[in-house]
């Protein structure tokens, strides 16, 4: 009865997992979607990439491909509603919006599950997907727009192109991935009077808000005994 409620328990909280990851996916397109027509939103792009890369974080390359895919097809969704973006709307631009994240995403948890989870490699596989969305008409991809003019981001954006602006914002969406998939927080223990032939052990969760708390590492050979 009690492994019974447990398995319950666990495939009740996959299942919000799935929908909060869900959710936001929507969110994150629609934010980023946001920041390309209107240039005093554009801060929003800065953390909009957060889903996708927690995404590409905790789960499988199928898995990813779908989040990837759905995430393109929310963007152009989003995007295509707004008059100066009405050039979008066509099935070439809804593949190539919905098939660049789709792919990218799927090599980014393949990556992942041989390599480990890596802001760097991540940041700069982005740079081929900023690349990818020129044909539509995003000459300066979707990253490129958000350094806006006369700050620092701007001058990187004219002095080396926005491909390095992309780069830098998806670092920075990636690392903060990291940091939030590493984070420990003290538990407080509460005292539970023992059954009989339980010997007390407890199993903990070892996700944080749909995250992994243990860090996903790549495997190492270990040594001969001695």
């Amino acid at each position: 009865m009690v492994e019974r409620k447990r398995a319950v328990r666990q495939h009740v909280s996959r299942y919000v997992c799935s929908a909060a990851l869900l959710i936001s996916l929507v969110a994150s397109a629609f934010a980023m979607s946001a920041a390309i027509v209107s240039p005093d939103l554009a801060w929003l792009g800065w953390l909009s990439l957060l889903p996708l890369f927690i995404a590409i974080r905790v789960s499988v390359p199928r898995t990813g491909f779908l989040y990837g895919g759905l995430w393109g097809a929310c963007l152009w969704a989003f995007s295509i509603a707004d008059s100066d973006l009405t050039s979008l709307a066509t099935p070439a631009s809804f593949a190539l919006l919905t098939t660049a994240p789709a792919i990218y995403a799927y090599l980014g948890t393949r990556l992942t599950r041989w390599i480990g989870y890596s802001p760097f490699v991540l940041g700069f596989g982005w740079m081929g997907v900023e690349l990818a969305f020129a044909p539509v008409g995003l000459d300066r991809g979707l990253l490129g727009i958000l350094g806006g003019d006369g700050t620092v981001v701007s001058w990187i954006g004219n002095s080396f192109g926005y491909v390095l602006v992309a780069f830098l914002v998806a670092l920075v969406n990636a690392s903060l991935v990291s940091i939030l998939s590493g984070v420990r927080l003290p538990m407080a223990s509460r005292g539970y009077r023992s059954l009989p032939g339980n010997n007390g052990a407890r199993l903990l969760p070892q996700t944080l808000f749909c995250l992994s708390r243990s860090a996903l590492r790549p495997s190492q050979p270990r040594a001969p005994p001695l």
